[in-house]
């Protein structure tokens, strides 16, 4: 009985440790992918691509502050990258260990024959993402988005 106590004890102890492993905080997730920082920046990219005919490559190019000051409670930087990917770093209190949601933008014909930009949205280190953000795909770092040919 005192071994079986001791077990107990244990693996309570493992349990309770396993806590400072922080479980992804969907709530703030969903909060930062929301927000009017992450919206502004991408309109900013967009506009950038309007006005230039091509994607920004830099924050600069989109007209958007330095990744240190484009931050939230829930965001740790915002950076443009080539092509006018936005790299949305999420912040500890999201509990996803240096999240990185990323947007990459393409542009689109519309119904009605006009060209539009939408922003495919990926994660290359947040497994749950599809379930916390509508619309973005888990796609780890070492998978290429090129398809295989098919034989």
């Amino acid at each position: 009985m005192k071994a079986f106590k001791v077990v107990v004890l244990a693996a309570s102890a493992l349990v309770a440790s396993s806590g400072a492993f922080a479980a992804v905080n969907a709530d703030a997730v969903h909060l930062a992918l929301d927000s009017l920082l992450v919206s502004s920046s991408k309109m900013s990219v967009i506009n950038a691509m309007n006005a230039n005919k091509k994607p920004p490559s830099t924050n600069a190019e989109a007209h958007l502050g330095a990744p240190s000051s484009m931050t939230t409670t829930e965001i740790s930087g915002i950076v443009v990258n080539k092509g006018g990917v936005l790299n949305v770093y999420l912040a500890p209190v999201t509990g996803t260990n240096q999240g990185l949601v990323q947007y990459t933008p393409k542009i689109i014909t519309t119904k009605k024959g006009k060209q539009a930009v939408e922003f495919a949205c990926t994660s290359p280190n947040i497994p749950e993402i599809a379930t916390i953000a509508a619309g973005c795909k888990y796609q780890p770092a070492n998978q290429s988005t090129v398809q295989p040919k098919k034989k």
